[in-house]
């Protein structure tokens, strides 16, 4: 069960509802946990669309504070800005990012900055050899594995029931059917990811490659993008000088381990943004399949005692929290009242 089955139980558990958790293994295997925890709704405009910049930026101003506070433990987060960078080769490529955001996004304002050298030096002194970079103050980040097993720790705690290694075979409105019985409910939520095609037809894997870093000679504060004609390198900071390097996207069912094309170009390309990765320790590689759609946008299918929400892409923390609370209006509504009506599906099961 991802981010989006467990914010959606926590959400429901704190509005009173009696929730029940139905996993296909343990929980520690699922692409929630292949990532990087990047909250960048601003930069995100250079790929996709205007949905999820605005459900990315209501989750990092509304709700996630709010989500963090309710936690038993404390979770790294960080809300200091990220910052975007580019090879000088790739200037073609640096230009064009800035063009794409602005036809998308017109009135930018402060929440993308131009910097100079000296603007570069006062917030990352570390990357003083790029002569500019793009700022954007408003994004953030968050330990998502830390969340990950916090929150789940809390919802058993809470009296949330799961049912681990136990897949879901079939399910329909208040019906979900596994390998030892029919399980009746009130209301059946399906956040089962890939595990979903036969409610998504459209529904596909992006791989994604990830490695964790040790790195005592690096001291970067906020998440780096490194602009590049074939792909968007991320090196995104954690406490005691851990960094997690990837983006890497691959159109393929394929969960074994990190490529050596992979590890070189993404090793590589943070050897140019900082020489002290050189003496880096590699930890471990992550890889994970996200689940998509045709539009890369997310949907919601719903009929009376069933609603679906997929498609998250690789935009799951960034998005997740906003369509909990979506999901909700829905529910509350009878899906009359709903903010973002563009994604959401009456089916008929």
């Amino acid at each position: 069960m991802g981010v989006m089955g467990r914010l959606l139980a926590l959400t429901l558990h704190n509005a009173g509802w009696q929730v029940t958790i139905f996993d296909k293994d343990t929980g520690d295997h699922n692409c929630s946990l292949a990532a990087a925890g990047l909250l960048t709704p601003f930069s995100e405009l250079d790929k996709t669309d205007l949905l999820i910049f605005h459900l990315g930026q209501e989750s990092i101003k509304t709700y996630w504070p709010h989500i963090i506070a309710q936690l038993s433990d404390e979770i790294y987060f960080q809300n200091s800005g990220s910052i975007v960078i580019n090879h000088p080769h790739d200037q073609a490529e640096w230009n064009n990012f800035k063009r794409r955001i602005s036809s998308q996004f017109k009135d930018h304002g402060d929440y993308l900055q131009q910097l100079s050298n000296e603007d570069v030096m006062q917030l990352e002194p570390e990357l003083a050899k790029f002569e500019t970079a793009y700022y954007f103050p408003d994004e953030a980040h968050i330990d998502c594995q830390s969340f990950m097993s916090v929150l789940k720790g809390d919802l058993e705690d809470k009296g949330v029931k799961f049912c681990t290694n136990t897949p879901v075979l079939s399910l329909k409105p208040r019906l979900l059917v596994t390998a030892a019985k029919a399980h009746e409910f009130d209301m059946v939520f399906d956040c089962r990811g890939l595990g979903a095609r036969s409610v998504f037809t459209d529904l596909r894997p992006i791989r994604g490659e990830l490695i964790w870093l040790h790195a005592p000679d690096v001291q970067l504060q906020r998440p780096i993008r490194l602009l590049h004609p074939r792909y968007s390198l991320y090196i995104v900071p954690r406490p005691n000088n851990i960094y997690l390097i990837g983006a890497s996207e691959i159109e393929a069912d394929d969960h074994s381990s990190i490529s050596v094309l992979t590890a070189l170009e993404l090793l590589t390309a943070a050897y140019y943004v900082h020489a002290g990765f050189a003496e880096a320790r590699i930890l471990k590689t992550v890889t994970g399949c996200r689940p998509t759609l045709a539009s890369h946008l997310p949907r919601i299918k719903f009929t009376d005692g069933l609603i679906a929400i997929n498609g998250l892409y690789r935009h799951g923390y960034l998005i997740a929290p906003s369509l909990v609370e979506e999901v909700l209006r829905g529910l509350k509504t009878n899906h009359q009242h709903v903010c973002y009506p563009k994604i959401w599906e009456s089916q008929i099961w």
